[in-house]
């Protein structure tokens, strides 16, 4: 079982977004406009906050809506309410880049397991791939994705790379997942279950099994190795309201969810059974991300605590 310390007031405002790319490394993205990078503490003692602020991040004009870091940490995307998109150099604690595709044409954002490339969902239904390195020393557009993909769908409300990276899934606001080929960007097949917005995706690490959280209350397993025709699909329940967010373990073997019900689940994927219920948070979890070694969890929400 899980043990839980709470860090309050991390942030001024409702906290949307949240990463945990390195062991001592994990960054938060909020509505108060500013991005914030942690180091978590080594151990849990009773009389220190689990994490402590390292650096600030600022100027995410109107709100953080998603953020998406490279495997070493080095570099942060986050995408605003303002649709633009800004690339941090997080040990530099400056910006590499800054992406402005227009109004509707950035919402979640996601780093291509490679580090080079950035995938956008759009509020258009497209999903944009923009490249990370900043082209204006070379008279190029950094605004200009480097290809467009159209899944002829709704607003794209989460996107999220294989972590082999030749898979991009993409989760609509009418409950429809795609899955499409990142190199050639040809959708392979829509993924059916889901009758309401899939908010958040989470992929297995061998990239075979990918989780989709929905406001149908209820958490997918696709097994997106098998053929279409075989099904490959189990359900989890147990939320009394919106799944917001959905990470799945580093090992596997589980994984965490958290919702509008204002609770944190976490699951046995063999079992398909809830093995744990975490009630700490106030208000609405929007964000869950296991450490790498998959030995702790954190979980993020309009509380603005940072839950370890």
């Amino acid at each position: 079982m899980y043990q839980t310390s709470r860090k309050t007031a991390s942030h001024e405002d409702s906290i949307w977004a949240v990463t945990w790319p390195t062991e001592e490394q994990l960054i938060t993205g909020s509505i108060d406009e500013t991005v914030k990078v942690w180091k978590p503490a080594a151990e849990k003692i009773s009389d220190q906050p689990p994490i402590e602020v390292t650096s600030t991040m600022p100027g995410h004009f109107l709100g953080v809506v998603s953020l998406s870091s490279s495997s070493d940490g080095r570099l942060c995307a986050v995408s605003s309410l303002d649709g633009r998109v800004k690339v941090w150099n997080v040990e530099k604690k400056t910006i590499q880049k800054t992406i402005d595709p227009g109004p509707v044409e950035a919402w979640a954002v996601a780093f291509h397991p490679q580090g080079s490339l950035i995938a956008s969902g759009s509020q258009s239904g497209h999903i944009n791939v923009f490249a990370v390195a900043d082209k204006t020393d070379s008279s190029g557009d950094n605004n200009k994705p480097e290809h467009t993909i159209d899944p002829k769908g709704k607003f794209i409300l989460s996107v999220a790379y294989s972590p082999c990276g030749r898979l991009i899934a993409s989760g609509a606001q009418d409950g429809v997942v795609c899955l499409i080929d990142s190199a050639s960007g040809n959708l392979i097949r829509k993924l059916e279950g889901h009758n309401k917005a899939v908010r958040s995706l989470s992929w297995a690490s061998d990239s075979k099994t990918l989780l989709t959280a929905s406001e149908d209350m209820t958490i997918l397993m696709h097994d997106v190795s098998a053929p279409a025709a075989a099904g490959g699909v189990a359900a989890l329940h147990g939320h009394d309201s919106w799944v917001l967010s959905v990470a799945h373990s580093p090992t596997g073997a589980e994984c965490v969810s958290g919702g509008s019900d204002k609770r944190v689940r976490v699951w046995d994927l063999k079992q398909r059974q809830p093995i744990q219920t975490i009630q700490e948070h106030t208000d609405q979890v929007w964000g869950v991300a296991y450490n790498p070694s998959g030995t702790k969890f954190v979980s993020i929400g309009d509380d603005g605590s940072v839950i370890i």
